[in-house]
């Protein structure tokens, strides 16, 4: 089931709502466009990991893991995605495991000319902020194109 999510993060009396694992998502996608590192890197688990089928890590994966080694990507997504238009559909968010970790995937098609589209399977956790609240991080990004 596609869902369409509202990009709202603000509740009713003005303050700031903990964002849910779609909002998340479409954040994503707004910061790359926005080309804001700082707040695109604040979704990231400190120990998080890309796994995209363009970089190859020293073990010969895709794996990239930790914000250092996602950061260089990120700035080429930016700089990729500039005058794309992308549709997005995202499907309802899955509990993988008992270990409080999500799943969503996003399918994303890209157009500049030529229509791509990819798969953006992004699963998320819950890790204490400064304040000792639980907030909900990207703890991995696995990146597929599809058909």
């Amino acid at each position: 089931m596609m869902t369409h999510v509202s990009k709202s993060n603000h509740n009713k009396s003005g303050g700031v709502k903990p964002l849910t694992d779609e909002n998340i998502v479409h954040e994503y996608f707004r910061l790359i466009k926005t080309k804001d590192m700082y707040r695109l890197l604040d979704l990231f688990a400190a120990d998080a990991v890309i796994d995209e089928p363009f970089s190859k890590s020293e073990a010969g994966k895709g794996g990239l893991q930790g914000k250092s080694a996602i950061e260089p990507f990120l700035n080429v997504s930016m700089m990729a995605n500039a005058g794309l238009r992308e549709e997005i559909e995202i499907e309802k968010s899955k509990l993988k495991r008992d270990n409080g970790i999500n799943q969503v995937t996003a399918y994303v098609t890209f157009e500049r000319g030529g229509k791509v589209k990819a798969r953006f399977t992004f699963e998320l956790s819950s890790e204490d902020n400064y304040n000792t609240q639980k907030q909900r991080k990207i703890q991995s990004l696995r990146i597929q194109f599809v058909e």
